[in-house]
C-alpha cells in the first residue's frame, strides 16, 4: 500500500500544479476574454484558456533554455543557495535530476548488474565512479535504485571485478528500472 501512495504522490503533484496553472490562467483570461467573447459557451472560452496556458508553458521552455532564460533561472538558484536548509534539498535534487536527463554531462558512467540483495541475486546498477586504492585495486561506486522510482537507492562501493558489464546505454537502464523491468533491451551481446 506504501508504494502505491509512493507512485501516486507525483502524479497528484503534477494534476494539483496543472490545476492551479489552470484556474490561474482561466481567473485572468476569462475576464478579458469575456467581452469579447460574449456570446462563446463556457466550455470553449475555457479551452481557450487552457491552449494559452499550453502556449505560455511552452514559450517559458522556450525562453528557460537560452541566455535570457538562464541568467533569470542562475539568479533565481543564487536567491534559493543562501536560503539554508533550501540550499541543501535543493543542490541535491539538482543534482539527481541532471543525473538522468538525456543529454550533457551525466553522473552515471555505464549500467552494470551487481550481486544485490545478497550473493546469486543481481540487481541493476549504475556506476558513478571509480575509486583506485593505495594497493592499486579498482573498485566501482554503483547506485543501485529502487523500483519504479530510480531516484532513491542504494550505494554500493564493489571491487571492478564482481560487476557484471552490460551495452545498456544509461536511458535504457533508467527505463528497465520504471518500466519494473517489463522495457528490457533485447539484443544479442547486451551483456559482457
Amino acid at each position: 500500500m506504501a508504494s502505491g501512495i509512493v507512485a501516486l504522490v507525483p502524479v497528484a503533484i503534477t494534476v494539483f500544479a496543472l490545476r492551479f496553472l489552470f484556474t490561474f490562467t482561466a481567473g485572468i483570461l476569462l475576464p478579458v476574454l469575456d467581452p469579447a467573447l460574449a456570446d462563446w459557451p463556457w466550455v470553449w472560452k475555457a479551452a481557450l484558456s487552457l491552449v494559452v496556458l499550453l502556449v505560455g508553458v511552452y514559450v517559458l521552455g522556450e525562453i528557460a533554455t537560452h541566455v535570457v532564460g538562464r541568467r533569470v533561472l542562475g539568479l533565481g538558484e543564487a536567491v534559493l543557495l543562501r536560503v539554508p536548509f533550501v540550499k541543501v534539498v535543493y543542490r541535491i535534487s539538482k543534482q539527481v535530476v541532471s543525473a538522468f536527463q538525456g543529454s550533457g554531462a551525466r553522473a552515471f558512467q555505464s549500467v552494470v548488474f551487481v550481486a544485490f540483495p545478497h550473493p546469486g541475486m543481481r540487481a541493476i546498477g549504475f556506476v558513478t565512479s571509480t575509486i583506485t586504492r593505495a594497493d592499486g585495486s579498482v573498485w566501482n561506486t554503483v547506485f543501485v535504485p529502487t523500483t519504479p522510482n530510480p531516484t532513491t537507492g542504494f550505494l554500493q562501493v564493489v571491487p571492478a571485478d564482481d560487476v557484471v558489464r552490460t551495452d545498456f546505454t544509461v536511458e535504457e537502464g533508467v527505463k528497465m528500472v520504471m518500466s519494473l523491468g517489463v522495457l528490457v533491451p533485447e539484443r544479442p551481446g547486451a551483456l559482457r
